[in-house]
């Protein structure tokens, strides 16, 4: 794999990562970790971030 490629195939992948960051705070879900997830899964993490709803809001006790 050529230097080119690996650049490439990195900003593609930290592409991901973002749009999962945006529609995780969106949706009220842990950025961070959906934006982990956008980096070494992208495809199936935007596609789980989109298929889930909000997550609901927690009762008080």
């Amino acid at each position: 794999m050529d230097v080119v490629s690996l650049i490439v195939a990195l900003v593609i992948a930290l592409v991901f990562a973002a749009v999962c960051w945006k529609l995780a705070g969106a949706r009220d879900r842990n950025q961070p970790l959906w934006a982990i997830l956008g980096f070494f899964f992208p495809i199936i993490a935007l596609i789980v971030l989109l298929i889930i709803g909000k997550s609901k809001p927690k009762a008080a006790s």
